[in-house]
């Protein structure tokens, strides 16, 4: 076991989704007609975690109703150009949960009008505050954001890549920012189609990055707005209030009220390997469930 004051929180949607598309093109079905792509290759990326990083502290963030979402409610185009869900990966998550209950894992899903994020955010804050390193485990970019020196992004390894772990050094290099924190007022001046995220319109990336090198936030770009030449002044007077609402969508909450870190619930106790056999059994996980079996005899 790894005794260090580590803990590792996986966001689980976007390796659900990962793990489903590996095989979109020759899914795999049980004998009674179930399709487990999603849950074979995320209970791989399971053990795998499992045997390599030997954590002692862990959690799995699902996202909860988004038609409750507080960005939603702010901003209706928020990620409105999402396919919905495949029926597929709906059906795995019960499947999923189970496999992590079987491993005494938590799985914790987000609520209140909150996403996965700032389920994420807020814990991995507390939880650093409590002397913890930090790593978040997902493939999403807005979580690059919350590095610090004690938080940050692992990016696990996916179709024969190798595993990441992102530091702050990385976040500057490869965005040129003074800070993981300015990629907030970039993201919120370029804006993302892909989530509906407004930005200011006709500024685009290459003029955000260097507003974001003169002036640092939006809001100091915004305050020397008597600088710029009259048509970059005019979009950016215009677009002011859509800038600041973009800036809310795309900034991880990092304070929920209630939700308290507590490290016991974390605490990955021994697998119960009788539940892991019957449910992997009922899967046809045969030839996973000798790779559980090593590690539950390594624990």
């Amino acid at each position: 076991m790894n005794n260090k004051k580590e803990l590792f929180l996986i966001d689980a949607f976007p390796i659900i989704y990962q793990s489903y598309y590996a095989y979109i093109k020759n899914p795999l079905f049980t004998s009674f007609g179930l399709n487990t792509s999603p849950i074979v290759n995320f209970t791989k990326f399971l053990i795998n975690l499992l045997n390599i990083e030997n954590p002692s502290y862990m959690g799995v963030v699902f996202d909860g109703n988004k038609k409750k979402n507080f960005r939603k409610k702010k901003y209706n185009e928020y990620k409105k150009n999402r396919k919905k869900t495949p029926v597929e990966i709906i059906l795995s998550i019960p499947y999923i949960i189970q496999i992590l209950k079987s491993f005494q894992i938590l799985s914790i899903h987000s609520d209140h009008g909150y996403e996965a994020d700032d389920v994420i955010g807020t814990i991995a804050s507390q939880a650093e505050n409590c002397g913890y390193t930090v790593y978040i485990i997902s493939l999403d970019k807005d979580f690059l954001q919350l590095i610090t020196k004690n938080i940050k992004v692992y990016i696990p390894p996916f179709r024969g890549k190798k595993k990441k772990i992102l530091k702050i050094n990385d976040v500057i290099k490869k965005f040129n920012v003074e800070s993981p924190k300015q990629l907030i007022d970039l993201w919120a001046m370029m804006g993302d189609p892909t989530d509906g995220i407004p930005g200011l319109p006709g500024i685009g990336e290459k003029n955000a990055k260097k507003f974001i090198k003169k002036y640092g936030t939006i809001e100091k770009l915004f305050n020397s707005i008597k600088n710029f030449n009259k048509n970059i002044k005019k979009k950016i007077e215009i677009n002011k209030d859509i800038g600041l609402l973009s800036k809310q969508l795309v900034t991880i909450v990092t304070n929920i009220p209630n939700i308290k870190f507590n490290e016991n619930e974390f605490f990955i106790k021994d697998p119960n390997f009788d539940s892991i056999k019957n449910i992997f059994n009922k899967l046809e996980f045969f030839s996973l469930l000798k790779k559980a079996y090593k590690y539950y005899k390594k624990k």
